[in-house]
């Protein structure tokens, strides 16, 4: 086998082993034990035969994993730590692997890391720390590693195409022909037809110039190429929907973060148990998280077979989305989504149309003040894809509310969809003390679990480029959450087995099993 020679049991003079510098608790028993696990037969055929040695795949896992337990994602800082700390020296056996090595092993084995996630929470699942029958789901936007400023729209494209067609066309070969083009204008002055916000990008003017640049020296050719690159974006944005492209990461979009700004961003998705274990995420381009409850069942559906009926999905109101609520509800989830708008201020909206009742024998909704609402009729709402049906106020230009209510109108209306009974039951659920109790569980499982990876681990934007390298990033961080948790309950237990080594360790425990 052409590996580098290891040395697992790593004998010094003071200590006589080196696990005496650490204690007996330390959750890299834990990513040992997941490491030795895993099944690397892909890696033995690839590096057989000749040829220089390489790094074991496990050793290259457990440094990944100790790094990111730690909050540590820097390729060059985990192979410093491999010459230089106890605990990683432990776990590289001996070995210390550069950090180039380091950075294309994470960026090369998506499916391995995949694996190891499943192994985490298979392990788990067969110590009994995972408990299925509450779903908590959220997501978190994380920024992306990506310039905000170097950036192409729509119509900034069909401008420098325009360009690009009208130098073609002018032919410019002697000076004489090129003021024609340029006039008095300096090659590194923007055309007339760019406005302001076009002209203060860097990105365009380096683009222009580019452009100016070929033409005057001739390179036709490399204009043309430019052209084609335009051509294709501009099919591929339209192809897509997108209104803007990112040059420095393409499959990232424009994302509201806490300060209420843009910026180019991925939406991070958790699913979270009752314990406080991410047993699924998955990194997505989409904005919102209205199409995205669905998509999180399902993946843990996939790990974990069919869920058993009346397990709780407990989401917030920005999973609001009738035609996927249900699906759900038919498959037979118990489901806890309060409706948007709910609340302001903290208080309770007073005339928002979850305060509007519904009388099924007269077919007409009563506002909070006592007034009709009856049927006027039906629309077809394009967005949703639905017909929804219209109830109007009668009384409403008479009500002493009817600004608070109407708003810039003089009768309120309320646009009922289909799935308002479905809506309506989860609100009523929602407002009894025992609903309110299981919606809080939201805070102390997934969004802990959000507040562990962005300030705990440190997660606040994304090192690598790319959806699927992305992904690799994020299942790292919720592998690493999900092994302090694991390692945690474990001695919470204060299971006793025979010492190994002379020690009482998580590797004792598991020799045992609970």
């Amino acid at each position: 086998m052409a590996y580098i020679t290891s040395f697992k049991n790593q004998n010094y003079l003071l200590p006589l082993n080196i696990t005496d510098l650490f204690s007996e608790d330390h959750v890299c028993y834990l990513i040992e034990q997941i490491a030795e696990q895993l099944d690397y037969s892909e890696f033995d055929k690839k590096y057989a035969g000749a040829g220089h040695p390489a790094y074991h795949p496990r050793i290259n896992i457990k440094l990944l994993l100790m790094a990111n337990v730690d909050g540590i994602r820097s390729s060059r800082r985990i192979a410093k730590n491999a010459r230089e700390n106890v605990v990683y020296i432990y776990l590289a056996e001996k070995t210390s692997p550069d950090f180039r090595t380091i950075s294309d092993f994470r960026k090369d084995n998506r499916e391995l890391i995949k694996n190891v996630f499943r192994e985490v929470n298979m392990f788990a699942l067969e110590h009994g720390l995972i408990d299925l029958s509450h779903l908590m789901i959220d997501g978190t936007t994380i920024k992306a590693n990506a310039n905000n400023q170097r950036i192409l729209d729509k119509e900034t494209l069909r401008k420098l195409d325009e360009y690009i067609d009208k130098s073609i066309e002018e032919g410019i070969k002697v000076d004489e022909e090129e003021d024609k083009i340029y006039g008095e204008r300096s090659m590194h002055e923007l055309p007339e037809e760019f406005n302001d916000s076009e002209r203060r990008k860097p990105i365009v003017r380096k683009i222009v110039n580019e452009i100016n640049k070929s033409i005057k020296e001739g390179k036709k050719e490399h204009v043309k190429q430019i052209k084609q690159a335009f051509n294709s974006l501009q099919q591929m944005m339209h192809e897509q929907g997108l209104k803007k492209y990112g040059l420095t990461d393409s499959d990232a979009r424009f994302m509201l973060n806490k300060k209420g700004g843009k910026e180019l961003s991925y939406n991070a998705q958790l699913v979270v148990e009752r314990n406080g274990l991410i047993i699924s995420n998955d990194v997505v381009q989409e904005c919102d998280d209205r199409n995205q409850l669905v998509r999180n069942v399902n993946h843990v559906e996939q790990e974990f077979g069919t869920l058993s009926k009346k397990t709780k999905v407990i989401v917030d109101n920005g999973y609001e989305n009738g035609v996927e609520m249900e699906n759900l509800d038919k498959r037979g989830f118990d489901l806890y989504i309060p409706g948007k708008n709910m609340k302001e201020g903290g208080k309770t909206k007073r005339f928002v149309k979850a305060n509007f009742r519904y009388d099924e024998v007269t077919d007409r909704y009563i506002c909070p003040e006592g007034k009709i609402l009856k049927n006027v009729g039906t629309s077809f709402n394009k967005k949703r894809g639905v017909y929804m049906t219209i109830y109007k106020g009668i009384d409403c230009p008479a009500c002493p509310h009817r600004k608070e209510c109407c708003k810039n109108s003089k009768f309120r209306t309320i646009h009922a969809l289909p799935q308002d009974k479905l809506f309506n039951q989860i609100r009523k659920k929602l407002s009894t003390r025992e609903g309110k109790a299981i919606y809080d569980l939201r805070k102390q499982t997934v969004e802990r679990s959000i507040g562990d990876i962005k300030h705990n681990k440190k997660f606040r934007s994304f090192l690598l480029r790319g959806k699927q390298k992305v992904k690799v990033e994020f299942n790292l961080a919720c592998i690493a959450h999900n092994l302090v948790i694991i390692n945690n309950k474990l001695w919470e237990k204060h299971i006793t087995s025979t010492r190994v080594n002379g020690r009482k360790g998580i590797l004792d425990i598991l020799a045992v099993g609970c």
